[in-house]
């Protein structure tokens, strides 16, 4: 199944889709979500994290208090997810319109092969200090399509770019915590994404000194 995004964003952007590989005897695995900040209208202090399983109805799952959560997807279960700012300003709690929706498809199992899609495997060590082993699959068929492997900071700004593989299979980039100029950066998370063609991943790690 092929990751879509539905509707019209008007006060958010779309969280990013993580798709992890898992172990088939796992039931439960966590996909961390990272999204923007809205750029106009609301002032989000919270976001409302809404949720809905196998094609029901959406519910609200959660409220976060910044822009990242982290879903606990059972294996086998399809996922749309939206999220809501909740307006600082406004003494009614008023929210921003809904984010478009994420259709978030079933986990796939672990292979020895190329993943069947983009992805990462968790990086190691994290939280690191000053080094760590990012680790990202590639699957077929992309190869004559646009890939970027880059590196964002906790507000959204771009800090390193790397020379990502274009094979399939499963590689890895060692970030040394310095942005493109070679600059050492502050303690904090950070953000690494990995575009394959049409379809965009993320994954948080956290730098410590």
């Amino acid at each position: 199944m092929k990751n879509r995004v539905q509707g019209t964003t008007t006060g958010l952007i779309a969280p990013l889709i993580l798709v992890l590989p898992v172990l088939a005897a796992a039931q439960v695995v966590p996909i961390p979500f990272h999204w923007s900040a809205p750029t106009q209208g609301t002032q989000a202090v919270s976001y409302n994290i809404w949720i809905s399983r196998d094609g029901g109805e959406p519910r609200l799952e959660a409220t976060a208090p910044d822009t990242t959560w982290t879903l606990q997807a059972a294996v086998g279960v399809e996922y749309r997810v939206l999220v809501q700012g909740v307006d600082a300003l406004d003494r009614d709690g008023a929210m921003s319109p809904p984010s478009d929706v994420v259709l978030l498809p079933e986990l796939q199992p672990e292979q020895d092969g190329p993943p069947l899609n983009a992805g990462f495997r968790p990086n190691y060590p994290n939280p690191f200090n000053p080094e760590t082993t990012i680790r990202y699959g590639v699957p077929e068929g992309v190869q004559d399509q646009r890939i970027a492997l880059e590196l964002f900071d906790i507000r959204g700004q771009r800090v390193r770019s790397f020379q990502p593989a274009e094979t399939p299979g499963w590689h890895t980039a060692v970030w040394d915590g310095r942005d493109d100029a070679g600059t050492l950066l502050s303690s904090g998370h950070y953000i690494v994404r990995l575009v394959c063609g049409g379809r965009t991943s993320t994954w948080k790690m956290t730098m410590l000194k």
